[in-house]
């Protein structure tokens, strides 16, 4: 249940936060001209509608299903987590634009997106499943999310007139380099914890 859970928040909360101006009667209204709520889901919503962060879902996803059980069991349930987190995702998207905005649900673009989410989200929720791993396999996956995040916002920043793209674009770079710490840190840590059990194995072993 994980994946459907986490991939409807995504979903929705994306198709609503787009939604405040227009909820809020600033539609139309320059971003500059427009209250705190508007530019706070306008900060929102360049977050919740980049790639990296629907990446990262079906990633959380893998991961969340994948803990206390055996690597390969883990693999498995992270691939189905994450194709259903991104599945459902689309799916809660356009079905909440529908509710908004009316019209067909089935359009091309919602299949072309499905579609990617169920081939783009298996994978990735392996990759959530392999955090969990010793080694450096552990640590490469952990750092897929904020490396694909650094990158969009280098290569693919948002393209908006609003006053929010260049906060979200400092924003994710601090975070991504906050989290790229943290991972290292707790390889470091693991790599301390595991030397002197080693070496006491190699004493006992002489």
């Amino acid at each position: 249940m994980v994946g459907p859970v986490v991939g409807m928040f995504l979903g929705v909360g994306d198709s609503v936060v787009n939604q405040v101006p227009v909820m809020l009667g600033e539609f139309g209204t320059a971003s500059a001209e427009r209250g705190n709520w508007s530019q706070a889901a306008e900060f929102a919503g360049l977050i919740l509608d980049a790639g990296w962060a629907w990446a990262a879902t079906a990633v959380l996803a893998g991961w969340w299903v994948s803990r206390r059980v055996r690597p390969a069991v883990g693999m498995l349930r992270g691939a189905l987590a994450g194709g259903l987190a991104l599945g459902f995702a689309t799916t809660s998207y356009y079905g909440a634009d529908v509710l908004f905005h009316g019209g067909a649900w089935w359009g091309v673009e919602p299949r072309l997106w499905l579609i990617a989410g169920v081939v783009l989200g298996p994978p990735l929720g392996v990759v959530g499943a392999a955090i969990g791993l010793p080694g450096r396999a552990g640590v490469v996956a952990a750092l897929v999310v904020p490396a694909g995040a650094a990158l969009q916002m280098a290569v693919l920043p948002p393209r908006t007139a609003g006053l929010m793209a260049e906060p979200v674009r400092w924003s994710v770079w601090i975070a991504a380099a906050v989290a790229t710490v943290l991972v290292a840190g707790r390889s470091l840590s693991r790599s301390a914890v595991a030397s002197p059990v080693e070496a006491g194995r190699d004493r006992l072993g002489g």
